[in-house]
């Protein structure tokens, strides 16, 4: 098949996709639109965009103001190139379109593709035969590599929208560390939008505080919110970097922008989890996060802190005085996920949170955070117990629609 894919250019006009999780459309619209009101690189002409319940477009872009977007939005789920829309016909064949996006130098060599294919308002053609299509063409490529992106069809009426991830290993993982395997954890970039949420409540807290810390992650995306590390420090590698037209000075001055500064605050770290497997996890990865942040020029004093055990048999003031008696406090809640997936789960939990949560009131520090409630009774039963009316900011994880009440 001829396909009009023409030679990527860094400084070209481009349409980029980026993902966002369901909920944060809106502050993701302000965001953007400070973002292009005051941007960090100089620019020629000024990109436009639509935002989408679940993505938002940029078009008039070239690549490196597109980096700068997925710089400075952390909650971004992936990162894609718009290749174009084709016609969807009888003659339609995906055969050597891998050869001329190598040869566009789009695809480094040594990346496969990962194909993912999806139907929108067609009845004539299924998921199915879009994988039929793509495997009579490539039966293999990108199967037995370990670098591969993905390739994105979405059959649309009498056409099919191409785009590919620049990314390469999904955006929202943040390192190589192994994940816990028995949990089913809000992800990175759903616990980034929640906590930046949380840190406009409560710009500069002095600690974090994250009872039922299951595998950590509102425990280490705290911490690099806190530390201003975003998608260039990761130890990770993303598939754009390998490009041949990758603005590697631009990614540095992003790098050095938007990272850590010297001299910065001390924060403090706590977490806590009543089950033994998980908590030695958690200080596995505590090992693992310490090692590195060591690269940057962070406070020396900063410290993570974990208690085993019973977060409602632990005393507030003890807690409050190990951690140094912080004025400021961020407390993430996500209730032990096993008791939050209940249908019409364990109302009496989320009472007794918030009964708890009074007691943590009474402490001389201020506390800001939120709770993840499953369901309308859970979260009606939470209200109740504190009585009172708090913002709550509805999510939505694994299919389920969640409620992240903010106090």
């Amino acid at each position: 098949m001829d396909w009009k894919i023409s030679k990527f250019k860094s400084g070209k006009p481009l349409r980029w996709e980026f993902l966002i999780p369901p909920g944060s459309a809106r502050e993701t619209e302000t965001l953007l639109s400070q973002i292009v009101s005051d941007p960090f690189l100089p620019r020629n002409h000024t990109p436009e965009f639509k935002v989408f319940p679940e993505k938002f477009v940029l078009e008039k872009t070239n690549f490196r103001q597109a980096l700068e977007v997925l710089v400075r939005i952390p909650w971004i789920r992936d990162f894609r190139l718009n290749l174009g829309k084709f016609t969807l016909d009888e003659k339609f064949t995906f055969s050597g379109l891998i050869e001329t996006l190598r040869e566009n130098e789009i695809l480094p060599e040594g990346w496969g593709i990962n194909f993912h294919p999806q139907v929108r308002g067609r009845k004539e053609i299924s998921r199915e035969e879009l994988r039929s299509f793509w495997e009579e063409s490539y039966p293999e490529f990108g199967d037995p590599n370990p670098k591969n992106t993905e390739l994105n069809a979405l059959a649309l009426g009498d056409s099919i929208i191409l785009s590919l991830s620049l990314a390469g290993a999904p955006i929202f993982q943040r390192g190589n560390f192994k994940p816990l395997s028995k949990s089913a954890p809000v992800r990175e970039d759903t616990a980034a939008f929640l906590l930046h949420l949380l840190k406009r409540q409560m710009p500069e807290p002095d600690a974090v505080l994250v009872p039922f810390a299951g595998s950590g992650t509102f425990i280490w995306e705290s911490a690099s919110l806190l530390f201003k590390l975003g998608f260039p420090h990761l130890d990770r590698d993303y598939m754009f970097q390998e490009m041949r037209e990758f603005p590697s000075p631009s990614w540095e001055f992003l790098k050095r922008k938007i990272g850590p500064e010297e001299g910065s605050k001390k924060h403090i770290f706590w977490y806590n989890d009543s089950e033994p497997e998980i908590f030695s996890y958690l200080n596995d990865r505590k090992e693992e996060y310490q090692k590195f942040i060591k690269q940057f020029p962070l406070n020396p004093e900063n410290r993570f802190i974990g208690i085993e055990g019973d977060f409602f048999s632990l005393s507030p003031r003890e807690v409050w005085e190990s951690a140094g008696r912080p004025e400021k406090i961020w407390m993430p809640l996500n209730p032990p996920y096993g008791l939050r997936i209940q249908k019409g789960s364990d109302l009496g939990l989320y009472r007794r949170i918030a009964e708890t949560l009074k007691v943590w009131w009474e402490l001389p520090g201020e506390i800001s955070g939120f709770i993840l409630c499953p369901d309308e009774e859970t979260w009606s039963s939470f209200l109740k117990g504190i009585h009172s009316k708090l913002q709550t900011v509805h999510i939505t994880h694994g299919g389920l629609d969640l409620r992240a009440v903010y106090f």
